[in-house]
């Protein structure tokens, strides 16, 4: 079941973290992952993915985050590698911070 949530203003400090580039970015013809890591209050790191594809209108490329039927297969390999990715991070911080 999905829920969908209404629409909210972004307070001014997420919007400047969300000028930071991805840390990670995994490409599936035209359909891009992007992982983003970003900080909470308390300064532990946090992942969040943007999935987006391309399309060519007229002369100009454009983005959107809508998908036909034939692209959910490459969203969902695109999902799965990230969520590999964030985990693997998630353990490669755990196990610096172990070491201090």
């Amino acid at each position: 079941m999905f829920r969908f949530l209404p629409n909210f203003i972004m307070p001014e400090s997420r919007k400047e973290n969300s000028k930071n580039k991805p840390v990670k970015k995994f490409q599936l013809r035209g359909i891009s992952a992007s992982i983003f890591e970003n900080r909470s209050e308390k300064g532990s790191p946090f992942h969040k993915v943007s999935i987006t594809r391309t399309y060519k209108d007229g002369d100009e490329f454009k983005t959107t985050g809508s998908f036909g039927r034939d692209d959910l297969p490459l969203v969902e390999a695109l999902a799965r590698q990230s969520w590999f990715e964030i985990l693997k991070r998630e353990a490669k911080a755990r196990s610096s911070s172990d070491e201090e």
